[in-house]
């Protein structure tokens, strides 16, 4: 099958996977005459367990997904999103929430296998098209659904418990066209083809040869043996030895980049912030909601959408010399965020509010988008996925210990803008650290002459 035939498949399931009109209101839907639970209830005993499950099943499910090749966890996306929204139209307790929520959890774990699929199943001179096809899917898929959303609401065509049939049977759809998609018959780490296998560990016994040379612990023929017998034993047991060397050398190679781990820092700590204030920002507006007629929460994720997906678009396109000026940048977008969030937590203007939160997108999007750029290109490509992979992990390890302290019901349990002033103040302090690493880098850049440019006219190797 053809790459573009395979690109086609793909981009269908991910606008489809990402048809859920039923999202924009999900809070007003828990809360309103079909659920009836608290504010209290939502914010500390239901929400929080999608975040604990989409961190818990995250690793198993990478490694799950490299190791049956793909297909299977895609399949397993579309059918634990199908459970999702069944569970949740079911549902009338708060363990039943809760387990909506681990499965919203799963779900979201097992996107990696979308993410990841193209690269087994395409060749790396189509990376860039089929990355760009299936995200403008997913951006078309979500931007329909909040279309669809508003208004059908607006226009009392359904109500916000009916939504749900629409997103579950998007869902079963997306499903069903999973089945179609190719199989696929090597991945990056347990099923790597056995020339790449030989030729990357070459490369690490003799990056281990001259370490462990240098140490004098290991000979040289101890290492041949055993290499060798990496490369002949095709049991599981070997396959996983091989995902092992493969994963730690990729692991090591990345975040011993100083340049690499600073921009992951910010990746991990703005994506932690910005899941959690999405997360919880329909609550916020249903405060500042008293007396108002209409609701127009999809209307404002339309907008959203696409200014997102034009930022992420023209912010791609700047030649910048980020390597000078990134930590700078995220200093003053980060300071931009924090202080936006504190507004958020006092107004109760509602357009104000969605506003803010369009803006505030709008940051973390270009820049995210600058990040993912940076840590890239300084990446082999086998290993973007791990990467970005840990990065989203150590967001949710972030994330994670930020719900249970600000929202746990035994400890904080703080109410919505008491939370949504933690939240400025969490990216406010993100802004501080960047700002003295920007002091930091600028002086050692003067320190080693290098010239000091905003414009970067090509591509360059400068990463210090």
């Amino acid at each position: 099958m053809t790459w573009k035939k395979i690109s086609l498949l793909l981009c269908v399931f991910g606008f489809l996977k990402e048809f859920r009109p039923s999202e924009p209101f999900v809070t007003e839907y828990l809360t309103g005459p079909w659920k009836n639970f608290t504010e209290t209830q939502v914010t500390q005993e239901i929400y929080p367990v999608g975040t604990y499950s989409y961190m818990a099943t995250l690793v198993a499910v990478f490694l799950v997904t490299d190791l049956v090749r793909y297909k299977p966890v895609i399949i397993l996306c579309g059918i634990t999103g199908s459970c999702t929204y069944i569970t949740l139209i079911l549902a009338q307790s708060i363990w039943e929430m809760e387990i909506v929520q681990f499965l919203i959890g799963l779900f979201l774990a097992s996107e990696v296998a979308y993410f990841t699929y193209i690269y087994a199943k395409v060749s790396k001179l189509h990376y860039q098209e089929v990355t760009s096809y299936t995200r403008t899917a997913i951006l078309l898929g979500r931007f329909t659904a909040s279309v669809a959303s508003q208004l059908t609401v607006s226009l009392n065509v359904l109500n916000y418990h009916q939504l749900n049939y629409l997103t579950l049977s998007a869902l079963i759809l997306a499903t069903i066209w999973a089945l179609f998609l190719p199989s696929v018959s090597q991945s990056i780490y347990f099923h790597r083809p056995m020339d790449a296998v030989s030729n990357e560990s070459s490369a690490f016994e003799n990056e281990v040869s001259r370490v462990e040379h240098a140490k004098g612990k290991r000979s040289h023929s101890q290492q041949n043996l055993q290499f060798e017998a990496l490369n002949k034993n095709s049991s599981l047991t070997t396959k996983v030895k091989n995902a092992y060397y493969f994963l730690w050398n990729d692991f090591l190679a990345a975040y011993s980049n100083f340049y690499v781990l600073k921009w992951s820092i910010w990746w991990s700590f703005a994506t932690c912030g910005y899941t959690q204030v999405i997360n919880y920002v329909q609550l916020l507006w249903q405060d500042s909601l008293e007396g108002e007629d209409s609701v127009y929460n999809a209307g404002v994720e339309a907008v959203y959408t696409i200014l997102g997906a034009l930022t992420a678009f023209g912010v791609g396109k700047l030649r910048l010399n980020w390597p000078a000026i990134g930590e700078a940048t995220l200093s003053i977008f980060a300071l931009l965020q924090g202080s936006s969030l504190i507004v958020a937590s006092q107004t109760y203007n509602i357009w104000l509010s969605y506003t803010i939160y369009v803006i505030f997108g709008l940051l973390y999007q270009a820049m995210i988008t600058i990040a993912s750029s940076e840590v890239a290109k300084n990446l082999s490509e086998d290993s973007y996925g791990l990467i970005f992979g840990v990065n989203t992990l150590i967001a949710l390890l972030l994330q994670s210990l930020l719900t249970f302290v600000v929202t746990g019901k035994n400890v904080l349990a703080l109410p919505i803008r008491a939370q949504y002033l933690v939240y400025g103040g969490f990216f406010i302090t993100l802004g501080v650290v960047f700002f003295m690493i920007a002091v930091f880098t600028t002086v050692v850049r003067c320190k080693n002459g290098k010239r000091f440019l905003l414009w970067q006219p090509g591509e360059t190797s400068d990463s210090s």
